[in-house]
């Protein structure tokens, strides 16, 4: 019960903070204004973007497989990506709770240990938190001028990055405690396996840890590779394709969009549910430094915000449906094939 009030409260905050924003960006605007303006909108790329949207994370689930099958496990590729469509479903209840759904479905699914699975996933966080660094870079570099005006004109951002770099101190200390902690328990981790509380903890980081050096194994890594750009790429295309839907957005080209992508993917990790307000007020931002009308830039995020977070609500509400019925099928048949082979 007590769990269950806890975990109330925490959605309850995260949603109320995404509202507040959204509301804080949408406060003034005229809703006849924005429904009249719907009718500009050029839906059929908005419906591409959509199929952009699935397809990336078909690919997802795809490289995913590479690193359970690095550990020797054969899941179903159908499973990978009902597990990937839950996970942003999830999120969209609570941020971050979309790992720990995965990592169960994997489980119950495909029979890998909670924390093998758990490994996989946060390995592939950490690459595509390389991916996003990386992109970010190129974004800075590339169209400097417009992220410093971005950062000047949010005086709350300007902050929140001045506050990053002066705690450094601070980062590199709890870096340097974890570091001492993981030589010491790897140190003194033989003598305290007597124990079987730490013999039980010994076999989760085992599982742990190879779920997270699960890429040094991959077979074919180049394919590895070619999946995670694949999956950046659409991301990427998600965004720009919806350019073209709106007439106000003709003169914007990729290097806009790529500013936009950056602005928006960090929007996206915000501690809200799936975004909600950070998302398009970090979009809207960015377009109004390029010229856009605040109103444009206003109905161009509530668009590309709301088909994303529309397919993810269909696809994961197919993915629960698909899940029991395609692995109650896959019993059927192994029971058949089985009883057919005695």
């Amino acid at each position: 019960m007590k769990k269950k009030i806890i975990n109330s409260l925490k959605f309850l905050v995260f949603i109320s903070l995404g509202i507040f924003i959204f509301w804080k960006v949408y406060k003034g605007q005229d809703v006849n204004e924005l429904w009249s303006s719907l009718h500009e909108v050029n839906f059929l790329w908005v419906y591409v973007s959509i199929f952009f949207g699935i397809f990336s994370h078909l690919a997802r689930s795809a490289r995913w497989l590479l690193l359970a099958r690095s550990l020797g496990y054969r899941p179903s590729p159908y499973n990978s990506f009902f597990a990937v469509m839950m996970t942003y479903f999830a999120n969209l209840a609570f941020p971050r709770m979309g790992e720990v759904t995965r990592c169960a479905i994997i489980k119950q699914y495909e029979k890998i240990p909670l924390s093998t699975a758990l490994g996989t996933i946060i390995t592939e966080r950490l690459i595509d938190l390389i991916m996003l660094a990386g992109i970010t870079l190129i974004a800075v570099g590339v169209q400097f001028n417009v992220f410093e005006l971005f950062v000047t004109e949010n005086p709350a951002i300007s902050a929140n990055v001045k506050s990053l770099f002066d705690s450094g101190i601070i980062i590199g200390a709890i870096v340097v405690s974890g570091v001492v902690a993981i030589v010491l328990y790897f140190t003194y981790r033989n003598r305290l396996n007597k124990f079987s509380l730490v013999r039980k903890f010994n076999e989760k980081v085992t599982a742990l840890k190879d779920g997270l050096l699960s890429v040094r194994n991959v077979e074919n890594k180049w394919l590895f590779g070619v999946y995670t750009l694949t999956i950046w790429i659409f991301y990427f295309g998600m965004l720009y394709i919806c350019f073209f839907s709106f007439p106000f957005m003709d003169s914007l080209g990729p290097l806009a969009a790529l500013v936009l992508f950056v602005l928006g993917s960090y929007g996206m990790v915000a501690p809200v549910q799936g975004g909600i307000g950070a998302y398009h007020f970090m979009v809207i931002s960015g377009l109004v430094i390029y010229g856009v009308a605040d109103s444009d830039a206003r109905l161009f995020a509530l668009i590309a915000w709301g088909s994303q977070t529309i397919m993810i609500i269909g696809m994961g509400i197919l993915s629960y449906v698909a899940l029991p019925i395609y692995n109650g099928y896959l019993a059927k048949k192994n029971k058949l094939e089985t009883d057919v082979v005695n």
